[in-house]
């Protein structure tokens, strides 16, 4: 089979007679239809690969949607000819098959397409990083590229009173008002910027109970820290894959005794319970996630390398502190797909 393999420092190579991988006990072998990259994950691995130890060991290209070929010994929850999409995989979806856990795939709906169905990667993530708003919270997210926009509609489905969303990039801010954003704040990035959308709110006689970062750098948790109300909830769902190592006032966070939570799921116990309400979300209402509106780009999989360099024109995969060439995210772009 074809396959992707990255080698090097933005170094990625066609194997064109790979062979196909075998599912053991409790894996499914998924027949990939489409493979979105992943906005920080790949494109992180693509340039710091060798730079940063983890780009090394994570799996490139894991947001998958296909078709699963066959199963292992003990797989229950799907059969061969399903249409599924993929969590997190055990090796590429750079490929024409993929290998994955069964508790890492969930079922696809017929109606969704295989080029919006890789991106539900992002359902269960977002599911797992909201779990904290309630009935009536006030929640703001810094960030609105494909994760923060799924953050989003999650936030909107748990019954949030008011939701806040900031961005670089005005073209993604409409996208966030068709998926209900009650406010969204074009920002430069700047921790003066951020910190005023919390000024104007509290001049509103409001606070925000849950602040999401969506991006990942130090500017965008620590300005996470100043828009909570005391006793406040931040979230961090953006990854730091660039700035590993980030500084936080511990003073500041003991005296508003704020709680935190990651997105990420530790254990399978909480993979298996984000996964199963993806796909009842999925079976109940998948039109108001508009996934249409998330999926702007297709490539061939020989077109990888093409995607990678369209992706890569973005501020967000320069350090914090690092003058940037560009000054926000590749323009009206979210979610690319690969298609074998």
């Amino acid at each position: 089979m074809r396959r992707y393999e990255l080698v090097g420092r933005r170094d990625i190579r066609l194997v064109t007679d790979a062979p196909v991988p075998e599912p053991g006990p409790g894996q499914v072998l998924v027949r990939v239809r489409s493979c979105s990259v992943c906005n920080r994950s790949d494109l992180a691995y693509f340039h710091y690969y060798g730079l940063r130890e983890h780009c090394a060991t994570g799996c490139y290209g894991h947001e998958i949607a296909g078709v699963v070929e066959a199963t292992g010994p003990g797989v229950t929850r799907v059969a061969a000819g399903q249409r599924v999409f993929v969590r997190t995989p055990l090796t590429t979806g750079y490929a024409e098959y993929a290998l994955a856990r069964e508790i890492a795939v969930g079922a696809l709906p017929d109606a969704i397409p295989f080029e919006q169905g890789s991106l539900l990667q992002l359902l269960p993530l977002a599911v797992h990083a909201t779990r904290g708003v309630g009935l009536g919270d006030r929640v703001v997210i810094v960030g609105q590229g494909p994760v923060g926009q799924m953050a989003l509609r999650m936030a909107v489905r748990r019954g949030a009173a008011h939701v806040t969303v900031a961005d670089l990039d005005e073209w993604r801010l409409e996208r966030s008002r068709r998926a209900g954003a009650d406010a969204t704040r074009r920002t430069d990035g700047s921790a003066s910027q951020l910190a005023a959308i919390g000024e104007e709110f509290r001049g509103a006689g409001e606070e925000y109970d849950v602040a999401i970062d969506a991006v990942g750098t130090p500017t965008t948790l620590n300005a996470c820290v100043g828009l909570v109300r005391q006793n406040g909830l931040v979230v961090m769902l953006g990854t730091h894959h660039v700035d590993t190592h980030v500084t936080v006032d511990l003073v500041t966070w003991e005296r508003k005794g704020l709680r935190v939570h990651s997105s990420a799921e530790p254990v399978d116990t909480a993979r298996a319970e984000a996964l199963a309400v993806a796909e009842r979300l999925l079976r109940h209402g998948a039109d108001t996630l508009r996934l249409s509106d998330l999926h702007t780009h297709t490539y061939a999989l020989d077109e990888l390398p093409k995607a990678m360099e369209q992706l890569s024109a973005s501020r967000s995969l320069y350090p914090d502190a690092e003058r940037a060439p560009y000054d926000g995210p590749p323009p009206e772009t979210l979610k690319v797909a690969i298609v074998p």
